[in-house]
């Protein structure tokens, strides 16, 4: 789910056309102290320029600490 609207452009070079990437794999983060929780992260790139505007988890509940 792109998070930005359609009149968002790229920061650095104007583009409009905002993609959306996954880093999963060994990219994958994980909550510090915690060895089996992990989630992809997703980005938002520029498709002109290849500039990164946003990075998140896109898994956020895995990172609340347990009681």
């Amino acid at each position: 789910m792109n998070t930005y609207s359609n009149n968002t452009k790229c920061p650095k070079c104007g583009c409009s056309e905002i993609g959306e990437g996954v880093l999963e794999g060994y990219a994958a983060m994980r909550p510090k102290g915690r060895v089996f929780a992990s989630s992809s992260i997703i980005a938002d790139v520029c498709s002109n320029c290849g500039y990164i505007i946003e990075m998140r988890v896109a898994k956020p509940e895995k990172f609340r600490k347990k009681n």
